[in-house]
């Protein structure tokens, strides 16, 4: 059997945030070194990518899979290096129309950077699979999905079982991103529908949006609150617990961005592509210019289109009253803080209940 060849693209422009794509690249050769079918693979590599060393690679190696590691700008395109080593962004149509040409030899294309979703479905017209990011990912997110992809497709396994273990695969190591890869297949027309599809396959899963989400991922959730009521958002963590194993919700807050990551650029992805976002109400919450001109407001803005239901928990007393979010039902009952409660564990209890309850009812527009 002729041996698949893996063409590894590497950018990290020097305007651009430092990223580990030298960890990366060693541990999937690692992986695919000790792979079960490791004589199947060949794995490239093109670093400080420019734009005219992807289409030599692309005419010198024929590849069949293709890796993107480095840094995305969603609508604006890849992030790769001009002569100085600075960014040249290439648009997404433009590297679909590159890849078009290798559509014969090309099975799948891995976009393992930032806001890639735009530049995968743009190239999912013309290639079988394409794996994106809908929003910011971290480095250990970033490295751990890579892993656990090329891992998977050593040991003989297909695209799809390989895109699940990698999303697994940070799962795993305690990350809350496994929702943030996202996989889409090329659409079925008259000539392709006998091509690049098992045969089990009727026709291509639709990527989930936060109006339809799939029935089998967890629902993502945002927690909103101020650092004062860190305790509190803890508690409130733990009482989740049940709901997580359970596979119904991811939960998310700003205690997991990693060092070294662009924090704004992390809160922001969440918030936008979270199907349901707590506001953990508290003085401290009603008196900072994040937690309510920011999250809040843009929360308020996501219920009012209809793609992401709210829920206003109110932790301690306070004057919310009047506030936007004070036409929606609050928690816990009767809108009394969980402080105020003489058994704490049954408030959060109350809660949790109401979450659950939600998560278990379709967000209708």
């Amino acid at each position: 059997m002729t041996a698949q060849t893996i063409l590894f693209l590497a950018a990290n422009p020097k305007d651009t945030q430092p990223l580990r794509l030298d960890q990366e690249l060693r541990d999937i050769g690692e992986g695919l070194q000790r792979a079960q079918h490791r004589d199947e693979f060949k794995l490239e590599q093109r670093l400080a990518v420019r734009p005219h060393d992807i289409q030599r690679a692309m005419l010198d190696l024929n590849p069949q899979i293709v890796h993107f590691s480095g840094h995305g700008n969603g609508d604006e395109g890849l992030a790769f290096e001009d002569v100085s080593g600075n960014t040249q962004l290439v648009s997404g149509e433009a590297i679909a129309d590159l890849f078009n040409l290798f559509a014969d030899q090309l099975r799948c294309v891995v976009l393992n950077g930032c806001y890639t979703e735009v530049q995968a479905k743009a190239i999912s017209e013309h290639i079988p699979y394409v794996i994106g990011m809908k929003r910011a990912i971290g480095d250990k997110a970033a490295i751990s999905f890579a892993v656990g992809f090329y891992d998977a497709l050593g040991s003989g396994r297909d695209v799809e079982f390989a895109f699940k273990l990698g999303c697994t695969a940070i799962r795993m190591e305690g990350i809350e991103e496994h929702l943030t890869p996202v996989l889409i297949k090329k659409p079925i027309t008259e000539e392709t529908k006998d091509q690049d599809q098992p045969k089990a396959q009727a026709r291509p899963t639709p990527t989930p949006s936060p109006m339809t989400p799939n029935a089998d991922a967890p629902l993502e959730v945002f927690i909103s609150y101020s650092h004062k009521d860190d305790d509190l958002r803890e508690e409130l963590d733990i009482h989740l617990s049940n709901l997580k194993r359970q596979g119904k919700i991811a939960a998310w807050h700003d205690r997991a961005i990693e060092a070294g990551e662009e924090w704004e650029t992390q809160i922001k992805g969440h918030l936008e592509s979270a199907q349901i976002i707590l506001l953990l109400v508290s003085p401290p919450f009603m008196a900072s210019n994040y937690c309510y001109d920011i999250e809040m407001q843009r929360a308020i803005d996501r219920h009012n289109e209809g793609t992401a239901r709210v829920i206003p928990i109110i932790l301690r007393p306070c004057d919310w009253k009047g506030s936007p979010f004070s036409k929606l039902q609050v928690l816990p009952k009767d809108a009394k803080p969980v402080t105020k409660w003489a058994d704490r564990d049954e408030a959060f209890l109350d809660v949790v209940n109401g979450i659950r309850r939600a998560v278990e009812t379709p967000l209708k527009k």
